[in-house]
C-alpha cells in the first residue's frame, strides 16, 4: 500500500531544524515576553487586534503596531512538528501506517482528555495558555508515541 499524503524523508531533519529554535522561540516568548524590534510593523489604520492599539504619531495620525515574533514561532513549531509528524520512516510498510494511525487516534484521545480535564480546573484569562498549548500538543503527542513504539517494536 502507497503511503499518501506523506512527506518524503529527508523533510523529517528540515522539520527539527525548524522546530528546535521555534519552540524555544516560543518558550522564551512565553516566560519573558520577548520581542524581536525589527519585526515590528506599524498600519496606518486602527485596527482592533493590534499589540499597540490606536497609538499616535506626532502629527495626530492613529496606527496600529504589531510585532510578528510570535507569529514567527507558532508557524515555525507548527511546520517543523508537522514535518516531523508526516515525513515517511526509511522503511514505510504497512505496519508503519498502522502504527501511524493508531498513534495518530491515541494522541487526538490524550489531547481531548487534557483539554477537558484542563476545562474543568482552569478558568479565566489562564485558560487563553491552555488553548494555545493544545495547538501543539497532538502533534507533539503523535510524534512522541509514533516514535516511541517504531523505536520498541522494532
Amino acid at each position: 500500500m502507497e503511503p499518501r499524503f506523506l512527506f518524503p524523508h529527508r523533510f523529517k531533519l528540515i522539520g527539527w531544524i525548524v522546530a528546535i529554535p521555534s519552540i524555544i522561540l516560543g518558550l522564551f516568548i512565553l516566560i519573558d515576553d520577548l520581542r524581536f524590534d525589527f519585526l515590528m510593523v506599524k498600519l496606518p489604520f486602527k485596527y482592533f487586534f493590534a499589540d499597540e492599539f490606536l497609538s499616535s504619531d506626532d502629527k495626530g495620525n492613529e496606527f496600529s503596531i504589531f510585532n510578528f515574533t510570535d507569529e514567527i514561532a507558532t508557524i515555525g513549531s507548527i511546520i517543523g512538528l508537522l514535518l516531523i509528524a508526516f515525513s515517511k520512516v526509511k522503511y514505510e510498510d504497512e505496519y508503519v501506517s498502522k502504527l501511524r494511525l493508531e498513534s495518530l487516534q491515541w494522541a487526538i484521545y490524550v489531547n481531548f482528555f487534557l483539554l477537558i480535564v484542563s476545562t474543568i480546573l482552569i478558568h479565566g484569562m489562564s485558560y487563553y495558555s491552555v488553548i494555545v498549548y493544545n495547538m501543539f500538543t497532538p502533534l507533539i503527542i503523535f510524534i512522541i508515541r509514533f516514535y516511541y513504539l517504531l523505536l520498541v517494536k522494532n
